[in-house]
């Protein structure tokens, strides 16, 4: 029985891929005959974004890995930046060429770039995906996956144009996303 020693315990992800959801269309918002209009007006549809993300895992058990996932997640014109914790479920076989995998992670998102400004902020994410690691050797592999992602954020929208009257918008993505990477 071979040893494993620590550095081989390590495994680093890097995937790029694409994220699809549904927007529903805004609606203006009636209270006893006034009007208040949401602007801007988004209209329904599909959406499709990019995402790059990276995953660092520690094998705690030969099925079990924990570790930490960064990346980038692009909205429509907002972007959010990824930290999350991870965990990782895998069949436990010796020297099979194809791996399939479970994932669950959860943290975190940080405002990004966008036109919007500091009036927007991050929020919460839960995603649940599974995959397959097609192992090229020497601890190497290509790895493809698939999953549901839910990410939270918020806009405050100043009302008067100093924010002492102002509206917040809280946003909620619900994304199926589809990545490819390399593992090493």
């Amino acid at each position: 029985m071979a040893q494993t020693t620590d550095a081989s315990r390590w495994q680093t992800t890097v995937q790029v891929g694409v994220q699809a959801g549904q927007v529903r269309p805004d609606v203006n918002v009636s209270n006893g005959g006034w009007y208040y209009p949401y602007y801007p007006v988004r209209p329904a549809g599909n959406r499709y974004s990019l995402s790059i993300y990276g995953t660092t895992n520690y094998a705690v058990r030969p099925w079990l890995r924990t570790g930490v996932s960064a990346g980038v997640d692009w909205y429509s014109q907002t972007q959010l930046f990824p930290v999350a914790g991870s965990l990782e479920g895998r069949l436990p076989k010796k020297n099979q060429r194809v791996s399939p995998f479970v994932n669950l992670e959860s943290g975190y998102a940080f405002r990004g770039i966008n036109p919007h400004g500091k009036d927007l902020s991050g929020g919460w994410l839960v995603s649940s995906g599974a995959g397959l690691r097609i192992n090229t050797g020497n601890h190497t592999g290509f790895v493809i996956s698939a999953g549901y992602k839910h990410q939270r954020a918020s806009q405050r929208t100043p009302v008067d144009g100093t924010y002492t009257l102002s509206q917040v918008e809280y946003r909620h993505y619900n994304r199926i996303y589809f990545r490819m990477g390399f593992s090493f």
